[in-house]
Order: structure tokens, then C-alpha cells, then sequence
């Protein structure tokens, strides 16, 4: 039906209205900092805290946008990083994706900042920035650890815990890392926690 066509058409507009909102959120943020105000976020979108407010009724829900769109953006990323890595090395796959996390909130600290910045109160069924990533990124790297216990013979009952572990540990590592003053390099990060994954896999996870 004719009614039926339009509906689509306006839900598809308002999609995309909203990622475009979300792109210009993104850009304010860059340049004012996790503090950004709802104002100066319209005004970099050329728009109005009304308009905002009708995609996103309030800051929270603005903010579960964003995070949705980060947490989507960090997830290719490590994805990237864990389909180049040697999974035949365990230890090396640990700095690899301790690399590649670090790196993306090095490069946008702002935006890190305020994903972690959870409003007061938050919409129901708002992404927890301490939640969906992590358990699916742990999912992944499980998922590799597991297959390569299997090719070599070894129970893989144990791929769960280090490959949850392992990406819970990096996302803690890297708060800490955003928050010490002074900041050490990535690449001495990078290599505390190869230096404490790389044995580790290699004694409880060697047949």
C-alpha cells in the first residue's frame, strides 16, 4: 500500500537523520571535550536543541547513540586486529589487541572519555559502556583461543575464561592508562601486559 511505502520512507529518513546527528555529536565532542553541551553540539550540526530532543529525547538518549556508534567503530577495529593476528601465537594475539584498543582510544580521547561518562540517568535499555563490547569482543577472542587449544590437541574449556579475561583486563589497563599523569607511551603498556598474557598462555594453555 501507498501508506505502507511512505512509513518506510520516513522511518529511513529518520535513520538517517539520526546518524548524521550522531556524526556531528561525534565531531562536538572532538572539539569540546566529553563536557560537550547539547548547544554546542546543535550548533555544529546547524540545527537546534529542539531537533535534538525530537531524534533523541534528552541528553541521555543522545548519549546511548553515541555509545552505540563508538562501541561499533572500537568492535571493527579489534575484529580487524584479531582476523591479522597469528593465532598460533596466543601471547603475540594479547599484544596485538592491546595495540589496536589503545590505539583507538588514543586517538580519540575525547570521545572515550565521554562513552565512560555515563549520564545520571540513563533511558531504559541504554548500551552500559561497561557491557555489550566487552562481552562481545570476549566472545571473539574466546572463540579464537578455543580453536587454536583444539588444533593442538588441548581441551578448550578453558577458551572463555582467558579470552574474557584477557579483553577485560585491556579495557581496564586502558582507563587507567587515559586517567595517569604523566601518560606512558602506548607501546610500554602494550608490552606490561604481552609480557604478563605471553606466559601465561603459553604454561595453562600448552598441551
Amino acid at each position: 500500500m501507498p501508506s505502507d511505502g511512505r512509513a518506510t520512507r520516513w522511518e529511513q529518513h529518520r535513520a538517517d537523520r539520526r546518524r548524521e546527528l550522531v556524526s556531528h555529536a561525534l565531531r562536538a565532542i572532538r572539539v569540546h571535550g566529553p563536557g560537550v553541551a547539547l548547544e554546542e553540539i546543535a550548533s555544529r550540526a546547524g540545527t537546534s536543541k529542539t531537533v535534538l530532543y525530537r531524534h533523541f529525547g534528552d541528553r541521555a538518549g543522545l548519549y546511548a547513540a553515541v555509545v552505540e556508534s563508538v562501541h561499533a567503530y572500537i568492535h571493527d577495529g579489534l575484529t580487524t586486529a584479531l582476523e591479522l593476528t597469528d593465532t598460533e601465537d596466543l601471547g603475540r594475539m594479547a599484544g596485538d589487541l592491546a595495540d589496536a584498543y589503545l590505539g583507538l582510544v588514543e586517538r580519540d580521547p575525547h570521545i572515550y572519555r565521554f562513552v565512560l561518562a555515563v549520564p545520571v540517568v540513563t533511558p531504559s535499555g541504554a548500551p552500559d559502556p561497561a557491557g555489550n563490547l566487552p562481552a562481545i569482543m570476549g566472545r571473539h577472542v574466546s572463540a579464537a583461543i578455543g580453536e587454536h587449544l583444539t588444533r593442538t590437541g588441548a581441551d578448550p574449556a578453558s577458551a572463555a575464561i582467558w579470552g574474557h579475561g584477557l579483553v577485560g583486563f585491556i579495557r581496564a589497563a586502558a582507563d587507567q592508562w587515559m586517567d595517569a599523569d604523566p601518560r606512558p607511551p602506548r607501546e610500554a603498556v602494550v608490552s606490561h601486559i604481552t609480557a604478563i598474557f605471553a606466559p601465561g598462555f603459553t604454561g595453562a594453555l600448552t598441551p
